[in-house]
């Protein structure tokens, strides 16, 4: 949790709220109150800084001071010891500050991103009661951010995440696990490495360190945040749908292995039928291959039949050629025969004419 704020709201000798021109109310970093009572002290005495709760009605002054911080102004005694040592350090406010502002967060966790859509991001008035072994225990998380896309993401971790800035203190084991127990998410955003010792200056620090650091800050976190997820927990709502979800797929699987069953039976049937098919077939070609052998012997036997009966008929041709030429010849000595009568015809006439 963020003990001190690098920003406040104003309000002016009249005693209204001073106002904005990205937001309602205009907000004042920590540099620029300090910056405006170094340049500007007269303006400076005639504004009042306050908290920046949503009741206005929580809200109390603030003084800035020269760490780096709106310090609440004690109620008993007006002095600021600038001094004091503070909870939070000015890395671990800033950041926070910075996170608080972004519509976007692109989180890399791990081998994983998560680029979370923000819908509202609060790091005030954020005291979490949790029931920790049967007993009441309070938690301040530096952020609490809601949001409702990706969407499966916010189904599964219900919608808001606790956000963690580790600068010196990562989260205690006692907090994740209650946490976790809650269904609440944590990420931790560890920004050791890149403080504003180690970014900008060393200490004493400006109020134009504050603001580069700040702008280092906007330009990182920007770009992508790494963190750690150190509660990830699963929501109600996530298990039904990933119970209906399963549900569903297995009805889905179900109805694809009836379809297949079904698809399977009718092929089953449609072999039978076709093997059925293929016997009659193979019996068709059987009983045709039968009948054409019944017709080949039928047509060797007429072979056989018209080959004795041209054999007959060439022995009948060759007895008429036989009896052609005996006849021919007898022919040929009945002409003869004739051809001498008419001879012995005429000389008997001759003789008998002599006589």
């Amino acid at each position: 949790m963020a003990n001190k704020k690098i920003w406040a709201y104003a309000i002016n000798d009249s005693g209204d709220y001073i106002k904005g021109d990205k937001h309602p109310l205009k907000i004042f970093y920590i540099w620029e109150s300090l910056k405006l009572r170094d340049e500007k002290i007269h303006e400076f005495n005639k504004i009042k800084f306050m908290s920046t709760q949503k009741d206005r009605n929580n809200r109390s002054q603030v003084i800035p001071v020269q760490k780096g911080f709106y310090r609440y102004k004690s109620k008993s005694n007006n002095s600021i010891d600038e001094n004091k040592n503070d909870g939070d350090s000015i890395s671990h406010t800033i950041a926070i500050q910075v996170l608080s502002e972004m519509d976007r967060i692109n989180f890399k966790c791990g081998g994983k991103a998560y680029e979370i859509e923000v819908s509202e991001i609060r790091q005030d008035d954020l005291k979490i009661q949790l029931t920790n072994r049967g007993k009441f225990k309070y938690y301040y998380p530096d952020l609490i951010c809601f949001f409702k896309k990706p969407e499966a993401l916010a189904l599964k971790w219900g919608g808001k995440i606790a956000i963690e800035v580790n600068h010196t203190h990562p989260c205690e084991p006692e907090k994740i696990q209650d946490f976790k127990s809650h269904c609440i998410p944590i990420i931790e955003v560890n920004i050791s490495s890149m403080s504003i010792e180690k970014k900008i200056n060393t200490p004493p620090h400006t109020p134009e360190d504050y603001e580069k650091y700040y702008d280092y800050l906007v330009h990182v976190f920007g770009k992508q945040v790494f963190g750690k997820i150190l509660s990830d927990p699963v929501s109600s709502e996530y298990h039904f749908k990933e119970e209906k979800l399963w549900l569903d797929k297995l009805r889905l699987i179900k109805d694809e292995l009836i379809n297949k069953d079904k698809v399977i039976a009718e092929s089953h049937s449609r072999e039978v039928f076709k093997s059925k098919e293929v016997a009659e077939l193979s019996s068709l070609i059987t009983e045709q291959k039968r009948l054409l052998s019944n017709k080949n012997e039928s047509i060797s036997r007429i072979k056989d039949c018209i080959y004795s009966k041209d054999k007959e008929i060439n022995e009948l041709n060759l007895i008429i050629l036989e009896y052609k030429k005996t006849l021919s010849e007898k022919e040929r000595i009945i002409s003869e025969a004739e051809s001498k009568k008419g001879v012995f015809y005429h000389i008997s006439n001759f003789f008998g004419k002599k006589g």
